[in-house]
């Protein structure tokens, strides 16, 4: 926080007042289309307007040389206000966005969008390495209530799509005692995931970058083994306080993080682990630990923060008790459900339930998200 701090004030000194920021930016918005890192030859680029009333396109135009392009924004966008802008391009059958604009000072940088040729993942899909794993566990009304988020990596240089029917791209198992699981977002690229028994299925686009799923799912009891095949870069378990006493058998334990005021969380966490089952009991941890523990666990600690903070700037759904996302990143993920479900089409009766769900879930969300 206190790094945060200084980077606000430091911008604040830089530039006086928004006022004049706003008059020494033109209301254009430039940038570049890169498939693969190399400058795309063709292709239709749309600008896309969020508000806190209404989502949509306002605008096209073709790829340049270069890949460039550029559009006239009908206003400069006012930091707080909730209006934002984002251009998008669809290429091999996937469509790809860039970083939303809701800053004039960004209007200072090019707009890229990185866009990937598409690749069919064999039947079964593939494996890929987790790079963070957070289940975030509170009291709810079977009993406990899990939001559990899986980040993955794809280190290829093509986005893998599955093929006919409900093939998968990717499957991951979830525990096996979780009752009535959901997804509740998928991303950056939106599409059919889905949970089938006790494992998550992804269908949805994966591309050459770090991927999420945000899963939900009920626990009778505390007591569960959480699966963590392959490799996982970072993990940690997060109980919402109060809380009976547990002990978590496979990671260390942390210092409580208080989430946001009034609410905080008993933590455990881990990092490089192979082929791991972390096992949560009832009952009071041993206090065998030495001090080489302690030293390790910090440093866990700072990898682990540092990975949620990026997190946090990603549009993953919050759980309850975590901290809020801005309203202007709930209402980015909104119009890109929009687009993703226009260009589908509405002829599979499916794909327009998991859309109305999604886009409710998403509306709820905007109604607690903050303003800045």
């Amino acid at each position: 926080m206190p790094r945060v701090v200084t980077l606000l004030l430091a911008a604040a000194v830089a530039v006086p007042s928004g006022l004049r920021a706003q008059e020494a930016v033109d209301a254009v918005l430039y940038g570049s289309v890169l498939v693969s890192g190399t400058p795309a030859d063709s292709g239709t680029v749309i600008l896309h307007r969020v508000t806190p009333e209404e989502a949509g396109r306002i605008d096209s135009t073709t790829v340049g040389s270069a890949g460039s392009f550029s559009f006239r924004l009908p206003n400069l966008p006012i930091p707080g206000s909730g209006e934002v802008f984002f251009a998008s391009v669809e290429f091999d059958g996937v469509v790809y966005s860039g970083d939303p604009i809701s800053d004039p000072v960004q209007l200072d940088s090019v707009h890229v969008i990185r866009a990937f040729p598409t690749r069919e993942a064999p039947a079964g899909g593939f494996t890929f390495p987790v790079s963070r794993r957070e289940v975030w566990i509170a009291e709810g009304p079977m009993g406990w209530e899990v939001t559990d988020v899986v980040e993955i990596q794809n280190p290829d240089s093509a986005t893998f799509v599955p093929g006919e029917g409900d093939a998968s791209v990717w499957r991951y198992p979830l525990p096996a005692t979780a009752l009535a699981p959901r997804v509740l977002q998928a991303g950056p690229v939106a599409g059919p995931a889905r949970v089938e028994g006790t494992t998550l299925v992804a269908g949805n686009p994966i591309v050459p970058a770090a991927n999420y799923y945000v899963v939900q799912y009920d626990l009778e009891s505390l007591e569960m083994d959480l699966p963590l095949p392959g490799q996982t870069g970072l993990v940690q378990l997060l109980l919402r306080e109060p809380a009976p006493a547990v002990r978590v058998e496979g990671l260390q334990r942390q210092p409580p993080e208080e989430i946001e005021f009034g609410t905080s969380f008993l933590r455990w966490a881990g990092e490089a682990l192979q082929d791991q089952t972390i096992a949560v009991r009832l009952g009071e941890e041993g206090s065998g630990a030495g001090a080489w523990l302690v030293v390790a666990a910090a440093l866990s600690l700072v990898l682990i923060g540092a990975a949620s903070l990026l997190a946090r700037r990603r549009s993953i759904l919050a759980p309850a008790g975590a901290a809020r996302r801005l309203r202007k990143d709930v209402l980015v993920d909104v119009a890109r459900l929009d687009e993703e479900h226009a260009r589908a089409g509405a002829g599979d009766s499916r794909a327009t339930e998991r859309y109305r769900r999604l886009r409710a879930q998403l509306l709820e969300e905007l109604a607690r998200a903050e303003e800045r």
